[in-house]
């Protein structure tokens, strides 16, 4: 979206149905489970504006049945795939509960992929995953307490120099007049958690090369784990 999407707040009902952008079978291409086959559940709107964000997930007008998004899930799931990976936008801004307990009740893995500034209350089962990918200051505390891995997308020219995660802002109103980003104090992770960087894609092959090579380094430096998006080096949804 590039920073031009809604700012939508949270809009929770009873989890019957939920506003979802698309319902896809691919692997899944960063964190703590790439590579792994993955049904992937992307969920409309977010709350934040990310600036460099290329995802789309403002142009569905699916807003289907829970019954419904089970069904299709079950239609393009193969038998071996047990990893639902719920996303967005920004997946807590709905109510996710209900979807939650009917997948593990099916005894299926779920990955939520969170910005971490929104919570709706789900079982502490080990079977969910949290993956938080901190975009502002804030982490509601049950993500902060809950997140398995914490996931930062690293700039070459937009990092800390003492623990090599993100220092700017990565909203589209947090620039100054020349349109550069501003300081921004991005949450850090849990002590002790597992933390990945990924370089910024910035559809540019000079700086994003750039911006790899800087994620290496701080990687190295610091004992985080790189992370890549496989699905674009290997041409993938």
């Amino acid at each position: 979206m590039l920073g031009t999407n809604p700012v939508r707040p949270q809009d929770l009902n009873d989890g019957k149905s939920l506003w979802v952008q698309e319902i896809f079978y691919t692997l899944q291409g960063e964190g703590p489970f790439c590579g792994r086959p993955s049904v992937f559940v992307r969920l409309g709107g977010c709350n934040l504006r990310c600036s460099w964000c290329d995802t789309d997930f403002e142009s569905s007008e699916w807003v289907p049945a829970l019954e419904e998004i089970l069904a299709q899930i079950e239609k393009i799931r193969p038998s071996h795939c047990k990893l639902i990976v719920i996303t967005g936008g920004e997946p807590f801004r709905q109510n996710l509960a209900p979807l939650v307990n009917a997948l593990l009740g099916r005894d299926l893995e779920v990955q939520i992929e969170t910005n971490g500034t929104l919570w709706v209350d789900l079982p502490n089962d080990p079977r969910v995953t949290l993956v938080c990918s901190p975009k502002t200051a804030y982490l509601h505390p049950e993500i902060f307490d809950r997140a398995r891995a914490f996931k930062y997308v690293v700039q070459a020219d937009g990092y800390s120099e003492q623990d090599g995660l993100p220092s700017t802002s990565t909203q589209s109103a947090g620039r100054d007049a020349n349109g550069q980003l501003t300081p921004c104090n991005i949450r850090r992770p849990r002590e002790n958690s597992e933390v990945y960087i990924m370089p910024l894609d910035s559809h540019d092959a000079q700086t994003n090369e750039a911006n790899v090579r800087a994620c290496v380094e701080i990687a190295k430096e610091f004992g985080y784990r790189l992370t890549l998006q496989t699905h674009k080096i290997a041409g993938f949804r």
